[in-house]
Parts: structure tokens; sequence; C-alpha cells
């Protein structure tokens, strides 16, 4: 077997920034920080944990760029100097592995969870109430999307000046900046709103901003989701891919696309015969470096990524059980299986209140059983 996931080194080109292999851990929620929005030690173990564990990239959880926009409790920030120095950890503690460290950056918009935040939820239109949102959403001020604009920035100047190696834009799953891409939830009649260009213009101004104002070497990369999901509606895959096209011109280094599940097939192309990875990247300008996540928990199924056009495979509910994921692959070990006991996630570090908000995601955690490996 090839392994190009755990044993083909990648460069990133703009940044002149090389990875080790293909592999990387995705951005996963796992509630470990503290109510502040501080990193907590154990945090930072589990993802030392993962770069001793072979992967050429971290990806930290969605991390709060203002207590505003804080979706989840345990949701980490990085806004202070204090949050600043645990981010610095774990740069360091990447570096030692010869991992690149990458913070993932992040506003809730419409699914902020007010118990956990300094505001309600916001959007860039009003939303009314109804069951998904019980106490609506209210529409952001033009003063409140500078002021976040703003945030993404500083906290990204604080990331850099950690020594983290950049940070992913979390444009994806109907938080805030998926909001104002999406025609359906956008309605505002001003330059943050109608045209694909002034929805769009707050990531834009975002990713020209950091590219400004930090040297070229910090990496920047955009999250997008192509597909509706859930009860989302209103995403548009050409306008997806538009806007990947649109953010490679302005000098950004990676696209992620949460795909859910790799290998299906596009929801707007039913018979179509390429899988939707296959489909959107013959679509997307062929220089863009593409991070795809969904699906992915083997060898098998990372390699059949990279074949259908990915050039990094994202590894998510697979690295919860194995943190070693690239190591066990490369020495020919089996890894262990989800469902995964509740043992095997405190061995590794997960503390009693990650294991129970994963214990409410499907499939992923039993307890009292052995755990099988294959």
């Amino acid at each position: 077997m090839t392994h190009f996931a755990t044993r083909q080194g990648f460069n990133f080109n703009k940044s002149s920034k090389q990875m080790k292999n293909r592999s990387v851990l995705a951005p996963l929620t796992h509630n470990m920080s503290f109510d502040n929005g501080d990193i907590s030690e154990n945090e930072i173990a589990w993802l030392a944990k993962n770069a001793e564990g072979g992967f050429g990239m971290l990806i930290t959880a969605a991390t709060a760029v203002s207590m505003t926009g804080r979706s989840w409790k345990g949701q980490p920030a990085l806004i202070t100097d204090a949050q600043q120095q645990g981010f610095a950890r774990i740069a360091k503690n990447a570096k030692q592995h010869g991992a690149l460290a990458i913070v993932q950056l992040h506003h809730g918009g419409m699914r902020t969870k007010q118990e956990f935040s300094s505001d309600v939820a916001v959007a860039p239109s009003r939303y009314a109430i109804d069951e998904h949102y019980p106490e609506g959403v209210r529409e952001i001020s033009t003063a409140e999307i500078v002021n976040l604009i703003n945030d993404f920035v500083h906290s990204a100047k604080l990331a850099y000046e950690a020594g983290m190696d950049g940070v992913e834009i979390h444009a994806a799953f109907n938080f805030l900046l998926s909001n104002f891409s999406n025609p359906e939830l956008n309605q505002r009649q001003d330059k943050w709103g109608g045209s694909f260009e002034n929805r769009n213009r707050i990531i834009f101004d975002i990713v020209s901003r950091i590219r400004t104002e930090i040297p070229r070497d910090f990496i920047i990369g955009v999250r997008l989701s192509p597909e509706n999901y859930a009860h989302f509606t209103g995403v548009d895959i050409q306008e997806q891919i538009q806007l990947a096209n649109s953010l490679n011109k302005m000098d950004i280094d990676y696209i992620h696309m949460s795909l859910y599940d790799s290998f299906k097939k596009p929801n707007h192309l039913l018979d179509e015969e390429q899988t939707l990875l296959q489909w959107i990247k013959s679509k997307l300008d062929p220089e863009i470096v593409l991070m795809v996540a969904g699906n992915i928990s083997n060898i098998t199924a990372a390699d059949r990524v990279i074949s259908q056009g990915a050039d990094l495979v994202a590894i998510g509910k697979a690295a919860i059980g194995n943190p070693d994921w690239v190591n066990q692959i490369n020495a020919g070990k089996p890894l262990i299986e989800m469902p995964y006991t509740a043992e095997l996630l405190s061995s590794n570090g997960f503390t009693h209140s990650a294991i129970g908000y994963m214990a409410g995601i499907t499939g992923l955690v039993v307890k009292n059983e052995t755990n099988t490996v294959r």
C-alpha cells in the first residue's frame, strides 16, 4: 500500500512551510476549555498527544475571537495575553514533533449560545423565533461587523506571536461568516448584503487584513461547507466554488471543504458518476490546495481521497480514539474502531465533560464494552 496520507510530505509553496505527511488532525469540539475561554492543561496535552502520534498538522477546536460569539460550553478563545500563552505551548509542542500548528478562528453568529457568551445570537439579518432559535436572532449592526473583523485580525496576530503556523477562518456550518454568505439569511441592503461580493465582503476583509498585517510565511486557510446539512438551508454550491476561487486569488494557502461524507454524490446532481469531492475538484482553480474532511477513518479512505483530488486529509472521529493514527498505520498496527469506551477516551486525556459531550454523538462512545480493532 502506498500510504500517501501518512508517508508523503507536502509543501505550502506560498508560505514556504512543509508538512511531514498529508494527515491533519481535524478541528474537534471537545468542551475542555474554561468558562472564560482559557485553554486547559487537558486540551494542551491532547493536542501534544496527536503531534507525538504523527500528524503533520494540528488544527485546534473552533476558537472564539470574541466572547460575544461562543457556541458551546468549554469552547476555547484567543483574545487575551493569557490565552495566547496557552497557544504558545501548543505551538511549541507541535514543533517538537515536526507538526504544523493552526488555530481555527470562529464566531458563532446565529448559532451563538447566550449562556456561554456575553451577547445574544446575531446574524446579518434578523431571524424570527422558531424551534431551532427559541430566542430569535438579532441583526448585527454595521459597527459590530467592523469590530468583528478587527477581532478576527487581533486573534490571528496573537496566534502569530504565539508561534502558531497559521489560522483557519471558519466560514462553514452556519456560523457567522457562513451566515453572511448565505443569500437566504443575508437580506441586508447595505454593502454587507445583496451581491455575492457584498455578502462575502466580511470574509474578504478578514483575509485581506491578515495577509497584509502578518508576514507571508503565516498560513491562512478557510473552511467552507459546499452543501446544506441538517436543518440548515440556503447554501449554494456554485457560490461556494466561486468563493473558494475568489479566496485563492487573495493569496490564501488552502481551502478546507467539510463534506460530511467524502465519498457521497453531489446533492444537486444525484445521477452524477463523480463523487462530490471529484466534482468540487473539477470546478476549483487547479492551484488551490484542498483539504478534505468527512468519513475518513482509515488509510484506505485517506488514500482514496487523495487519489480523487485532495491534497490533505483531515481526520476527526478516528483520531479521538487513535491520537497515534499516523504512527499506528505506518507501523502496520490495527486502529481502535468506534464506538470507543469511556475508559479509552479517559486514557487518551479527555475529561469527564468532554466524554459526556462525545457520548451524545451517535456511534462515537459506548460505556463498559471492549473496543475492537481492525
